[in-house]
């Protein structure tokens, strides 16, 4: 054989070779994140009622006024793909962190108009709609991005304890001393599934947060 024999076996083996790595990552799945149901997290955060949940569970209904004084409710936040955490205005601990992270998260999606950003006041008894919309303004909230929620307590507590699984072990009695909400930072998909829960005062968490929400907004896109 002479060289340009062997030049067309090369040449018809790196073709062989590039089809072959093709075909790899056109078969390759796609990551998906898990469907997050009670029976999969820590005990101290599900409702007695819910621990043996292990699937179909949803963010329930809700209506609750947002920053602007307008009803909230689950329409509005149809097909979105949201994160949603549990603050308090006047909290200088865990808070401070939590409105930096989501800030940053708003910043990175803002022109994305699939996602939108939930946080429910722990305190709606003393920070109502004028709290909400200074504490919004004070974060660079993006109006219709960044919702800050506040209305009934015990309707707060219920989505807290019951369906986005934000609070460890509260009392019965629904008072702001019973009441511990957690750091946590919840991914919620456009069906209202929970698909990552994530330490919202964590940065290497909050890596994994914004990667997670292009891998489900990309699994939303291809449904």
């Amino acid at each position: 054989m002479n060289k340009y024999d062997w030049a067309k076996i090369g040449a018809v083996l790196v073709i062989f070779g590039v089809g072959i790595i093709a075909g790899y990552y056109m078969q390759k799945p796609k990551p998906r994140l898990p469907i997050i149901n009670p029976s999969d997290l820590n005990p101290a955060l599900v409702d007695d009622s819910l621990e043996r949940t292990g699937r179909n569970h949803r963010i329930g209904d809700f209506s609750l006024l947002n920053q602007d004084s307008v009803l909230v409710t689950q329409a509005d936040l149809r097909n979105k793909v949201y994160v949603a955490d549990f603050f308090f205005a006047t909290c200088q601990t865990i808070c401070i962190d939590m409105a930096k992270n989501m800030r940053h998260l708003q910043d990175v999606f803002k022109d994305d108009p699939e996602v939108m950003f939930v946080s429910h006041t722990v305190y709606p008894e003393k920070e109502d709609v004028a709290v909400m919309r200074d504490y919004a303004d004070k974060q660079n909230a993006i109006p219709g991005k960044w919702i800050f929620l506040t209305g009934d307590k015990e309707q707060i507590y219920n989505l807290a304890r019951k369906h986005y699984f934000a609070v460890m072990e509260p009392g019965a009695t629904f008072n702001e001393h019973d009441f511990i909400h957690t750091d946590n930072f919840i991914l919620v998909d456009s069906k209202k599934r929970i698909r990552g829960m994530y330490v919202g005062t964590d940065e290497i968490e909050m890596q994994k947060l914004e990667k997670d929400l292009r891998i489900l907004l990309n699994e939303e896109r291809l449904r």
